[in-house]
């Protein structure tokens, strides 16, 4: 936190003629898409008007950040605490897919974090400090790859696009899982309690989140236009990958249909300037127009899922690299299919959220609708850690090199370093992101001069 800060924002808040709303913006926010108990709300309530007095009065200090947050974050005010380098998660709840399209949220670091110069392979290039966002709503667009590179990631995975437009789920799409702290053992049923209102302070390694997006898109011409500039946006030490899914346009079921829109999807991306595509095999959220409630991971299906990916590797350029997102999947799945996909991919990824039954405290579903949603963060640390390890052997056994990118539950350097330390070529994060914009800074800082495995600088 920069030197001042809290007290420049005070007279930011009291200039602005702010502080004295903050009570009512606050309890507005926190009750937009349900109302916490009555005793619950008094206390948040009360906690805010508390604030408002001491900011009146000059009376706050850095004791009161992690309140101030909470407050200015719900009050729709985040935006205030970015100006003034103050931590705020980097994706505005209450706000709209397509308003945080255009607006990245949280502070941008006055100069770009970078490993001095060291480099590192990935899927035929080489790239700075091997850290970066996965296919997510913080990489959904130009503004917020931009964004990214400038805080330090440096694997960039733009978010999910579709070959037709597509909207997203109702809000709320993203909610902490507050009580989420440790954990899940891998291929355990999660069963998770989130809030609407609930809460976990930015930087926190014990963050956990669901969400429930629906896979939107942007039409074709929109979002090709977008990519087309992200990736004149990236420079020599980042590497722009582009996810992207298909979908049975008839409802047939027709596997040869929905490998035939993954590829002209995925060519799509290419002819937009992608120089490598991700197939999201893996995702969660996708809602099943036939039989209601949400579909299970493609992945599930080794037929399907080695047919959509030998489709779209045939209509693809030699030259444009191919990565298979996974979700996470139990010894006898991963073993029988990775041999099948090795052959045909540059790289592998994963693993996605993991499908979740997730309900509020008082019982009624957290996101309208929806049972089912991903949930991320170090709840899922450990089946990452496993599904990572398992991957790497099967690489090694099997005989065909293929690239590992590694996520789940990195929040804080340790748990980066120890997906990298398994075999994993580049490490990325979502949930971790989204409660710290600065985290791939404080993985630098932290790793930067030691990470192994780096090779010269072309």
């Amino acid at each position: 936190m920069p030197p001042g800060a809290v007290a420049r924002l005070r007279d930011d808040l009291v200039a602005r003629r702010l502080a004295e709303g903050l009570p009512a913006a606050f309890t507005a926010g926190v009750t937009r898409f349900g109302r916490p108990p009555q005793a619950e709300l008094d206390a948040l309530t009360g906690a805010a008007t508390d604030l408002e007095a001491r900011l009146a009065a000059g009376a706050v200090g850095e004791a009161d950040v992690p309140l101030l947050t909470r407050v200015l974050f719900f009050a729709g005010q985040a935006d205030l605490l970015s100006a003034h380098g103050l931590p705020t998660p980097a994706y505005d709840v209450l706000g709209s897919f397509r308003d945080n399209l255009a607006r990245p949220l949280g502070p941008r670091a006055a100069e770009r974090p970078a490993a001095g110069g060291r480099r590192w392979p990935l899927l035929g290039r080489t790239i700075g400090f091997p850290i970066g966002v996965p296919a997510c709503v913080l990489n959904g667009s130009e503004a917020w790859v931009r964004h990214n590179v400038a805080n330090g990631w440096n694997v960039l995975t733009y978010k999910t696009v579709r070959g037709r437009a597509h909207p997203p789920n109702e809000q709320p799409n993203w909610t902490f899982a507050a009580r989420q702290t440790a954990s899940l053992a891998p291929g355990a049923a999660a069963d998770v309690v989130s809030d609407p209102w609930d809460w976990v302070p930015p930087g926190s390694a014990t963050v956990s989140s669901v969400n429930s997006f629906g896979v939107p898109s942007p039409d074709p011409g929109e979002w090709m236009a977008d990519l087309s500039r992200a990736v004149a946006a990236v420079g020599d030490e980042q590497l722009l990958l582009v996810s992207v899914m298909g979908e049975d346009p008839d409802g047939t079921g027709r596997v040869d249909a929905l490998a035939g829109d993954f590829a002209r999807t995925a060519r799509l991306a290419e002819e937009a300037g992608a120089p490598v595509v991700e197939l999201n095999l893996s995702c969660p959220n996708t809602l099943d127009r036939s039989a209601g409630g949400v579909r299970p991971p493609l992945c599930l299906d080794a037929d399907a899922t080695v047919a959509v990916v030998a489709a779209v590797r045939r209509a693809l350029d030699d030259r444009t690299g191919l990565v298979a997102k996974l979700a996470w999947l139990d010894e006898p799945a991963l073993a029988g299919l990775v041999p099948r996909l090795a052959p045909l991919v540059d790289g592998i990824a994963g693993i996605n959220t993991v499908q979740s039954r997730v309900r509020r405290s008082d019982g009624a579903a957290t996101f309208p609708g929806r049972e089912l949603a991903g949930l991320s963060g170090i709840a899922v640390r450990d089946p990452a850690l496993d599904f990572t390890r398992r991957l790497v052997a099967l690489r090694e056994a099997g005989g065909v090199h293929f690239d590992v990118l590694a996520m789940g539950g990195v929040t804080d350097p340790g748990s980066f370093a120890a997906l990298f330390a398994l075999g994993a070529d580049a490490v990325q994060s979502a949930a971790g992101a989204f409660a710290d914009p600065f985290l791939a800074r404080r993985c630098i800082a932290a790793l930067g001069e030691t990470l192994p495995r780096a090779v010269e600088a072309p």
